[in-house]
């Protein structure tokens, strides 16, 4: 820890751990609050200092907007309100739609966005990106390309890792699945207690002041002391079971497994060249723990299934099969990666 940068070396902070997930493959492990900015400075401060090979974000496909700048809501929700009214949307589109209010509700009494830290990881990415295609056109074509016009070799050569591309890694189950598989363990009751409770919480919500210190209590503390996350794990497993399970338990797993994929293509890559190969894996302070825990057990047991075993009862719902859907089948064995060229020419340059 003694390498870290300041901010990272004391006890405040997000939880952060490094773990060799294999030889010559490192992972930082960074828990995070969604709607913290201390959260946020953690990511850049660890970004910046180890400058990873690989960014692995709590994200799926469908909520990989949540890296970019945040698009005006109202419409979207103007549209979403049509809709109910319409009775187009499902009971789990309400249902997800009243959670994400609720974090919309919590984020502005905070004055945050939510998300912010997976948006600095993103930018810290794609700026390391940006500098290793600069350094790549200054080797090809040499100074006079007129892209390289603000090119310092001072911002990459200087670093102890040198100038390397920042693939970005989308490592969360698909929040589908997850919304399905969440809604299909509940029972009519279950389904009928979830509702109320998050109506329940939609209009009773904790002040300023103790939404701080309930985030503080968490993300100040790394020398795994404080208990509240544990607490809150155990609560839920009380009152659900099942979605105690589904979306914290099984996402912990998934990500773990994506994780190993990550940790294989890396080792791949590096038998073309000997130097360490780092992951930077930004995930909610939630799931630290249960995914220490499995790295912990995977790397303890030589009779691990592959990953490419454990996902397919980490996906599966009822309805949608890894035989008959194409989108699942593709999470047994695909890594996710965020696509640089879908961004505007100006964001790259």
């Amino acid at each position: 820890r003694q390498a870290l940068p300041a901010g990272l070396r004391n006890l405040k902070g997000a939880p952060l751990h490094r773990i060799s997930i294999n030889e010559g493959v490192v992972l930082y492990l960074l828990g995070s609050s969604h709607v913290s900015r201390t959260s946020c400075d953690d990511v850049k401060l660890l970004m910046e200092h180890v400058r990873p090979d690989a960014l692995f974000v709590e994200l799926c496909s469908q909520r990989a907007g949540m890296m970019m700048e945040p698009p005006p809501t109202e419409s979207n929700q103007q549209r979403t309100h049509n809709n109910e009214q319409s009775g187009k949307a499902s009971m789990v589109q309400r249902g997800n739609l009243l959670y994400s209010k609720i974090q919309m509700d919590y984020a502005k009494k905070l004055n945050v966005t939510i998300g912010g830290e997976f948006r600095e990881a993103f930018q810290s990415a794609l700026s390391q990106q940006r500098q290793f295609w600069k350094s790549q056109q200054k080797s090809f074509w040499g100074m006079n390309n007129p892209y390289l016009v603000n090119y310092s070799p001072s911002d990459s050569e200087l670093h102890p890792r040198g100038s390397r591309p920042c693939a970005i890694i989308l490592g969360d189950r698909p929040v589908r699945i997850t919304l399905l598989r969440a809604w299909e363990s509940l029972q009519f009751f279950g389904k009928f207690k979830l509702i109320v409770g998050l109506l329940w919480s939609s209009i009773r919500q904790p002040s300023e002041k103790e939404l701080r210190e309930w985030m503080e209590s968490i993300l100040n503390d790394r020398s795994g002391k404080n208990d509240l996350i544990t607490k809150s794990m155990e609560e839920l497993g009380k009152a659900f079971p099942s979605l105690k399970r589904t979306i914290i338990e099984e996402r912990d797993e998934y990500m773990v497994a994506k994780l190993r994929q990550t940790a294989d293509l890396l080792m791949y890559e590096r038998s073309e060249s000997a130097d360490e190969k780092i992951i930077v894996a930004v995930v909610g302070a939630g799931h630290c723990s249960g995914m220490l825990n499995k790295l912990m057990q995977d790397f303890s047991d030589n009779t691990t299934p592959y990953p490419e075993e454990i996902l397919p009862d980490l996906i599966e719902t009822k309805k949608l099969k890894v035989s008959n859907d194409a989108e699942v089948e593709s999470l047994v064995s695909d890594v996710v990666q965020f696509d640089y060229s879908c961004l505007d020419h100006s964001e790259i340059q």
